[in-house]
């Protein structure tokens, strides 16, 4: 059967690649979830596991059948796309992960937090970036992200997503800036003097 916008959605998850997992709603039957890798999750989400991201997604995979197309995410597992290749799925091109932004030049660089053991990534303007220093930016848990780095970056979460800190700091013709940033889940307990929480962290339901 193919998708069906009024049919029940259940939560799979399937692997990306990089230890990381994507966890989304399909409508898919449940033979074709099983073709395509899916993992149902039913209690825990899995480790290393994020969803609703801008970047990266999972690699689609469609197949015509008599009742009309039926398409979803499928597993990374090169083994599994070519056994669906085999009985007529159309595999998409793996998405292109995004790119990082660096340089003493741009108007902002890229820097990311761990959260569940995933490094979520956002691009910093320069005029936030230098008003904070090395030493806080390291004791607010964000990182400066390299080219490296760029296969294991996850942008725009829905879950798991950061907490959000700030401080105001003094100085300049209009008294003081207030800032507000991102930081890193090991970190929140313990933020850098003047610095508190703005808001807390956001992860999946169940999750501590």
């Amino acid at each position: 059967m193919p998708n069906n916008k009024y049919d029940g959605k259940a939560l799979v998850s399937v692997p990306m690649g990089a230890s990381m997992v994507c966890v989304f709603e399909t409508n898919v039957d449940s033979v074709a979830r099983t073709a395509l890798g899916h993992i149902p999750v039913l209690t825990a989400v899995p480790a290393f596991a994020f969803q609703g991201a801008n970047s990266p997604k999972p690699t689609r995979a469609k197949i015509l059948t008599a009742d009309g197309w039926n398409s979803s995410f499928v597993t990374a597992v090169a083994t599994t796309q070519a056994a669906l290749k085999e009985v007529g799925w159309q595999i998409g091109r793996a998405p292109q992960r995004r790119a990082i932004i660096s340089g003493t030049t741009a108007r902002a660089v890229t820097v990311y937090v761990t959260i569940r053991g995933i490094k979520y990534a956002w691009n910093m303007p320069s005029e936030t970036r230098v008003k904070i220093t090395d030493a806080t930016l390291t004791a607010l848990g964000i990182n400066i992200a390299t080219a490296a780095d760029i296969p294991t970056l996850v942008w725009g979460a829905t879950f798991p997503k950061p907490a959000k800190a700030q401080t105001f700091i003094t100085g300049g013709t209009q008294g003081g800036d207030l800032l507000s940033t991102f930081v890193g889940q090991a970190v929140e307990d313990n933020l850098p003097a003047n610095w508190k929480l703005k808001s807390p962290r956001i992860m999946f339901p169940g999750d501590p």
